[in-house]
């Protein structure tokens, strides 16, 4: 029951002021999410349920990567956007963002290889993709390489993949060898393209992912 909660933080916090909200029309905003995959569905299922305009807002979701969302949020392009994880991280390198909600405590990514390569040892020398070098997949997947064994600086080459469903693409084309993947695509990578996967975040560590966040200055 964290969605209607989303709503209501944006819309007190930062939004509109203190109106009829019933009397008057719904105050169009822009919230922002990293990826396709099942880390986003909480902004898809409010805004199909209603609860924004519930909350007097019209939402309009667009997928931006997590660097590039965070600097549209500052310069107000933006309202709101959904990689916490991210917002996180800039928030001590001075960006005046604020966290409104999390909805995801844990990591949901899964460290996949292409068929020929079946141990972290195979991984020597590969290119791994990622969505926002810095962000929260990215994070995931250095994590995961070193609980392994591996030194991420030295033993592989890391390259913007783009989102989940493209880093399938390059998994599969051979453009990467290595892909942070979340559902549902991680188990198309298994179950159609016989990828492997070595590990997976969400049983490993906890990490906050996903929520939404606005501008304005952190609390203590």
């Amino acid at each position: 029951m964290l969605l209607r909660p989303l709503g209501i933080a944006l819309l007190i916090l930062t939004l509109v002021p203190a109106l009829a909200w019933a009397q008057t029309p719904a105050q169009k905003v822009v919230l922002t999410y990293s990826s396709r995959s099942i880390a986003s569905i909480d902004l898809f299922v409010a805004q199909e349920r209603g609860f924004f305009r519930e909350e007097g807002l019209d939402p309009q979701l667009v997928q931006v990567r997590a660097t590039a969302a965070i600097a549209a949020l500052v310069s107000g392009e933006v309202h709101a956007l959904g990689s916490v994880g991210s917002v996180i991280r800039a928030i001590p390198r001075g960006a005046p963002v604020k966290v409104l909600a999390i909805s995801l405590r844990r990591p949901v990514f899964w460290l996949v290889s292409r068929p020929e390569l079946k141990t972290f040892a195979d991984l020597k020398g590969k290119v791994m993709g990622t969505t926002t070098m810095g962000g929260s997949q990215h994070t995931a997947g250095i994590r995961m390489l070193r609980r392994a064994g591996l030194n991420p600086e030295k033993d592989l080459t890391v390259v913007l993949g783009g989102d989940v469903p493209t880093q399938l693409q390059g998994l599969v084309n051979g453009s990467i060898q290595v892909g942070i993947l979340s559902p549902p695509i991680v188990i198309v990578a298994r179950d159609k393209y016989k990828m492997n996967i070595l590990a997976n975040a969400i049983d490993e560590f906890s990490s906050l992912q996903n929520g939404l966040a606005a501008r304005g200055e952190s609390r203590e």
